[in-house]
């Protein structure tokens, strides 16, 4: 660890809390009166969210919920929220699903975790009801449901939470991994990993009490959506602003309207969806002081464009189900472009041989990433064999390829399942995704391996091409051939209207494959 990430370790200043529910009893002895979440038209002030999710709390033990699982399936809003809070003053678990999965997909997520409660939106209803009965689940709800409708309890200031709090080591959340290997894995995480989570940020993005405005568009169902919505801001006393789907125009609306000054934008996509909408050069971004990305990889032109547009750069950051963040680049240093910066504060991070993962690898080269610290998982719900495959000797082996500079950043090549062997050569499809983002009229692109007769693998790249575009496939070959080694260049370019994506805004690389196999 350099002796800069150790000075950053040293910089905390915020008070020590044993539980999130903890930390939501401070913010509301502090600051009663101020605002704690906004969405759209409706907003809740941290006294009134304290005394609304003792209110649920208190319901929720009644139904049994202490020590259990309570599912939430339900939009970003203040009653996601309040609920994800209520859950863990009762002593319980929380698990959030996205609002855009299907029955098929919800089917069994929900055998797995066995809740005792599920809440959901009305819209929900005509799916998880039948899901609920199948599993035994008595307490099913939905939030306009009066055991569980959150409006009753707004202004009720004499509510207590109920006690004992939560301890430290007591589990908080299971957070389903994307399913990329299969069925998703439940990555249990305890209250102190997620105070963790809270600290990893401050280290690499310090606020001033109650003086920062986020703004999240990803599903509070996702780890990162969890991170800037209910653990980040509330560590720092600070709002949050949460939209309930992501829509470009409404989002850069929002931004002006609330004078955000932290924009936890995500994706590289949402970036490139926001830069398309003609109000953004007359959009006031005068509050608006940091913007965070993660989750794939960002061109160069993506952020020059976004710095162009709006005065602040992109600091990427990395991060996973089972542990997040891992790194960033801090908001107090030079932006490296490329890199998702440094390990985060108490977090330890090795390049290793992909292969046994046990040799360091030299400096610059790349290796399977892994990592130790206080945020990441110790294990898997219900899954064992998972478990020892990913966990070892006290190490979390992340799955992604990367290498480590001379200064401490880490740069992601790729992930170690999507790495493809071409003629005996190991190619990164991340590497050919990055260099078709520079092409002017590429909007977006994804590149992929498949099967190939005489080389074993081969490169099929997927593109979007920008409106007005005219760029040919042959012309896109072309460009490759210039940029990339023989054998990384793609031998087919498929041009398409758009990319499928995942629920967390990502391209959905395991879409496109199937897409493949079946055309």
């Amino acid at each position: 660890m350099t002796d800069q990430i150790r000075e950053r370790d040293q910089r905390l200043q915020r008070p020590e809390f044993e539980s999130m529910v903890h930390m939501l009893a401070h913010a509301a002895k502090e600051h009663p009166d101020h605002i704690a979440v906004i969405s759209g038209d409706n907003e809740i002030t941290f006294a009134d969210y304290y005394a609304c999710v003792a209110g649920l709390a208190n319901n929720l033990i009644d139904m049994g919920a202490r020590n259990e699982r309570v599912i939430i399936l339900k939009a970003n809003s203040i009653e996601t929220a309040v609920a994800a809070n209520a859950v863990w003053a009762a002593g319980a678990q929380v698990i959030m699903f996205n609002p855009l999965y299907t029955e098929n997909e919800l089917r069994p997520l929900v055998e797995d975790a066995s809740p005792t409660v599920i809440l959901c939106d009305p819209v929900h209803e005509e799916v998880l009801a039948p899901l609920a009965e199948a599993n035994n689940v008595t307490h099913f709800y939905t939030f306009e449901d009066e055991q569980v409708a959150i409006d009753q309890w707004r202004g009720k200031r004499d509510l207590k939470l109920p006690t004992p709090f939560p301890k430290n080591t007591d589990l908080a959340l299971l957070a389903y991994t994307g399913g990329t290997t299969g069925l998703p894995k439940g990555a249990m995480h305890t209250h102190a990993m997620m105070l963790a989570m809270a600290k990893s940020m401050d280290g690499l993005y310090s606020t001033p009490i109650a003086g920062d405005i986020w703004l999240n568009v990803a599903p509070v169902s996702h780890i990162w959506g969890w991170c800037v919505s209910l653990v980040a801001p509330m560590y720092g006393c600070n709002t949050v602003v949460l939209v309930p789907k992501f829509v470009p125009d409404v989002v850069i609306s929002e931004i002006s309207r609330t004078k955000t000054t932290i924009f936890a934008g995500g994706p590289s996509v949402i970036y490139n969806a926001l830069l398309a909408v003609p109000a953004l050069r007359e959009t006031d971004f005068s509050q608006l002081r940091l913007c965070l990305g993660g989750g794939s990889a960002f061109a160069e032109a993506t952020i020059a464009a976004w710095e162009d547009a709006s005065g602040n750069t992109v600091h990427e950051l990395w991060g996973m189900s089972e542990a997040a963040p891992l790194s960033g680049n801090p908001s107090d240093r030079p932006n490296k472009i490329g890199s998702v910066g440094l390990p985060c504060v108490m977090t330890d991070i090795e390049a290793v041989d992909p292969e046994m993962g046990v040799n360091i690898m030299p400096m610059g080269e790349a290796g399977e990433l892994r990592i130790r610290g206080p945020q990441m998982i110790t294990s898997y719900w219900n899954r064992p064999n998972e478990t020892a495959d990913t966990i070892r000797d006290g190490w979390l082996y992340t799955g992604d390829i990367g290498f480590i500079d001379n200064l401490g950043r880490i740069t992601i090549v790729d992930r170690k399942k999507d790495m493809v062997n071409v003629g005996g050569y190991n190619v990164f499809p991340r590497e050919i995704d990055e260099i078709l983002f520079t092409h002017p009229e590429i909007h977006e692109a994804a590149a992929i391996g498949v099967s190939d007769t005489h080389r074993g693998e081969a490169i099929q790249a997927f593109v979007v091409v920008t409106e007005g575009g005219t760029v040919t496939k042959e012309e896109i070959i072309d460009y490759c051939k210039e940029n990339l080694a023989k054998f990384k260049v793609p031998s087919v370019i498929t041009i398409v209207a758009s990319l499928p994506k995942t629920p967390a805004a990502k391209i959905d690389k395991i879409a496109l494959r199937k897409y493949y196999e079946a055309s």
